[in-house]
């Protein structure tokens, strides 16, 4: 296959294709508990290779549309309103820069949200994130428990700053944020850094150092920028299996 055609505009290939199934199965071509045809048959359709099919249906296993039963294939989930609101991926944004730009977002509420829970924590939030803190090590090795604990950490934070419109905020951005970190994880490994980073930032909270706790959001979401702006020159994953879902 002519290489320039993994790529349409901005969007990489697998992408748009993820994003076609969406609009398949939202305008019912293939049901709640339908099996999807094979792959073969899928490439055909939309004149891609299977290695792109695998990875479209990768980002929609990640998305909650699609599960895999290993030897048996690919079936649409029941929707949910969650499922439907979302979007498909974090990924689905138009290009590698408005994934920098999410982030950027992200960084700009956290850095107040973290210093504010600096100075403002209680004992009770302090045990609240280091149980989130637990929860990412114990998940080390399964990007997807490091996700929820990473994100259950974040909304420990906010809780602990006492800004409900911040909480709000942060709880809609953090479907597409986990998408990223799950699309990011793929193909590099970025727990250790997740861990440590947070780490710091537990201590920081800790000992009520809210200018060393914004810093360390600095260098979290700097680092995850930093990863993002190399997903172009990543090869397509066939791993099926390497999304999986992340609840709110």
């Amino acid at each position: 296959m002519n290489k320039d055609k993994e790529h349409t505009g901005k969007v990489v290939l697998y992408l748009d294709i993820a994003q076609q199934l969406e609009t398949s199965i939202m305008r019912g071509e293939w049901t709640p508990g339908q099996k999807l045809p094979p792959l073969s048959h899928l490439a055909t359709r939309f004149g891609v290779s299977k290695a792109v099919i695998r990875e479209a249906c990768s980002v929609m296993v990640g998305a909650g549309l699609l599960e895999l039963r290993h030897g048996d294939g690919t079936y649409v989930k029941t929707l949910t309103l969650d499922s439907v609101l979302r979007p498909v991926h974090a990924a689905l944004l138009l290009a590698q820069s408005d994934l920098r730009a999410l982030l950027e977002v992200g960084l700009w509420l956290e850095q107040g949200i973290a210093a504010s829970a600096a100075m403002k924590r209680s004992e009770r939030d302090c045990e609240a994130l280091a149980e989130s803190l637990f929860y990412m090590e114990s998940g080390r090795g399964n990007m997807e428990l490091v996700v929820e604990g990473e994100r259950m950490f974040h909304m420990g934070m906010v809780d602990a700053a006492g800004n409900a419109m911040a909480s709000n905020l942060l709880r809609i951005l953090y479907h597409p944020l986990s998408s990223i970190l799950l699309l990011l994880g793929k193909n590099e490994p970025i727990q250790d850094i997740m861990i440590s980073t947070h780490r710091a930032l537990y201590g920081s909270i800790l000992n009520m150092d809210a200018q060393a706790a914004a810093r360390q959001i600095e260098i979290y979401r700097r680092t995850l920028q930093d990863r993002a702006s190399q997903l172009r020159d990543v090869p397509v994953n066939s791993d099926i299996q390497s999304l999986g879902v992340i609840g709110s």
